[in-house]
């Protein structure tokens, strides 16, 4: 396929712990922990992939095993790496504790310098490229907000659409950052925030009023809302809702990402939202039933 998507952004490794009951605090608790690649970013070049499309990653890692082992990983998905090696820097890790419901709380290691600077953004990851998704890790990042609109404004000359991931309730809440972050993201294609981020950067918690509220940001808005599915608000179209498709959920860490790289691949393919909705849930579904990510 000519179509190929531009992911930039985090490259990680998942520490996942899934107990066969409630954590029991002071003591053991039976159950898995695996160790597996992940990453935002990542996950939705990777899933893009899977869905038929080609994709590129930009991301840093640390000179490291880990780091090794995360592009090794990804280049075996069919994604186009184009890694930068951080010298004496530790690649990212990400703790995801899942539990008895498959839902998941994430302790991120965000204090590391395998994170982009300005000076590493480089032109040529834009060579052929239909599409640039990003995720608000990004411009979490110290000095993040610099490299977050140089990449917005090469893809923006080059007349080509973006999406954003809000990535974190809690760190778009605790920031203090919502209208910074709302600025920034201004000019997206589309805008993939699931209930909890849809509701702190609307200010509504109701799904459908939150996605229809942050079209004052991007053109469409998609409100992942777990096992209830989607809502889908467009600048002068109907807003709607699709439901989850049936699935017995195993583990929910990157099942956004999944959504996001089928939704992508499908408009990019030609097909209206509702059917990259129908695509992206279809995604989703088959990363609920894994352990991993991806």
């Amino acid at each position: 396929m000519k179509l190929r998507l531009l992911c930039v952004g985090d490259l990680n490794a998942d520490i996942t712990v899934v107990g066969e009951s409630d954590i029991v605090t002071g003591s053991d608790t039976p159950g898995l922990v695996a160790l597996a690649a992940g990453g935002s970013a990542a996950n939705v070049a990777a899933g893009a992939v899977a869905s038929g499309g080609r994709a590129r990653f930009a991301g840093v890692v640390g000179d490291d095993p880990l780091g090794a082992m995360l592009t090794d990983e990804l280049a075996r998905n069919g994604v186009d790496v184009r890694a930068i090696v951080r010298w004496g820097a530790t690649s990212r890790a990400v703790a995801a504790i899942i539990d008895t419901t498959g839902d998941r709380s994430m302790v991120s290691d965000l204090s590391s310098d395998a994170t982009l600077r300005i000076d590493d953004v480089d032109t040529g990851w834009f060579e052929g490229v239909d599409w640039l998704h990003l995720t608000a890790y990004t411009w979490f990042a110290e000095g993040g907000a610099e490299v977050f609109a140089r990449l917005v404004d090469l893809a923006s000359r080059q007349g080509i659409p973006w999406s954003i991931d809000p990535s974190s309730a809690q760190m778009l809440r605790s920031s203090g950052s919502v209208p910074a972050a709302s600025a920034a993201f201004g000019g997206a294609a589309v805008m993939f925030p699931n209930h909890d981020e849809a509701a702190v950067l609307a200010g509504v918690d109701d799904p459908r009023e939150s996605s229809t509220r942050l079209l004052d940001i991007a053109e469409t808005v998609v409100v992942t809302c777990g096992a209830d599915g989607v809502v889908v608000a467009r600048r002068n179209r109907s807003t709607f809702s699709a439901p989850a498709h049936p699935v017995t959920v195993v583990n929910t860490l990157g099942a956004g990402d999944a959504f996001a790289a089928g939704f992508i691949a499908a408009r990019l393919s030609g097909r209206d939202d509702e059917a990259s909705a129908q695509a992206g849930l279809a995604a989703a579904a088959q990363a609920v039933g894994r352990s991993t990510a991806r």
